[in-house]
């Protein structure tokens, strides 16, 4: 698939909370190649943490893609304890409006980030042209993984309006279960509604032993296809490096 450029939304990437780490994702998912590298940073503290599973952000950090479409990761690949990874990404939408109240976080996301919260976990994100990709390792129980995606996300909250800088933007959600990819799977699409020129968002979150990993894409070309694809081949070296 060829990657073209992408746009904003009101002057910024739009995000869904609680899954997303980064502000932009690539479109063509072909030509990943895994590997966490040498020159990945932590913090001390995420390096020594274990999850229940045993698995250090360390560990879960050299399990995540180095490359996307032969493009190396836009910064080096971040460790530490889930909610800490996810507070930056909150901050930055901390001045948005979410109507329904009730559908602001993790109500649209299809993931209870609160089961998680404090397991290590490493992030990585990469940027090819105006698109770019995330993907996300948390460490985590059998049960724990299984309350984090057991959760479904409301009626009213399928399609929600967002207010930033005065401009409003409405936009629909929804998700189904996948195969094919780790012990569970689920595939959540987040798109702009009367907006055709927006990005449209695709998230892929599944399971695996000891680990819960998300990918997304956002961009021009998003779709169901790139982020099974995407997530096929991240769950994929993930589960090898992690066995």
């Amino acid at each position: 698939m060829a990657l073209r450029g992408g746009g904003m939304v009101g002057g910024r990437w739009r995000i869904a909370a609680g899954i997303v780490l980064v502000p932009a994702a690539v479109a063509g998912v072909v030509g990943c190649s895994g590997g966490g590298g040498a020159s990945a940073t932590a913090t001390a503290s995420a390096a020594a943490a274990k999850g229940d599973t045993g698995l250090s952000g360390a560990e879960l950090r050299g399990a995540l893609l180095t490359r996307v479409n032969g493009v190396a990761a836009a910064e080096p690949a971040t460790s530490g304890d889930y909610s800490s990874l996810t507070s930056s990404a909150s901050q930055s939408a901390s001045g948005a409006q979410i109507s329904p109240k009730a559908c602001a976080g993790a109500a649209t996301s299809g993931f209870d980030p609160a089961a998680l919260s404090g397991s290590p976990a490493a992030a990585v994100m990469f940027k090819v042209g105006s698109n770019g990709v995330s993907e996300v390792l948390i460490a985590s129980s059998a049960e724990s993984a299984a309350t984090a995606l057991a959760g479904s996300i409301p009626a009213e909250c399928t399609t929600y309006e967002e207010k930033v800088a005065g401009k409003t933007f409405k936009y629909g959600v929804e998700e189904r279960a996948v195969t094919g990819v780790g012990k569970q799977a689920k595939v959540l699409s987040v798109h702009a509604i009367g907006s055709p020129d927006s990005d449209d968002l695709w998230s892929m979150i599944y399971t695996g032993n000891g680990f819960v990993g998300t990918v997304t894409v956002v961009g021009p070309n998003a779709s169901e296809k790139a982020v099974r694809e995407l997530g096929q081949v991240a769950y994929g070296y993930a589960a090898k490096e992690l066995s």
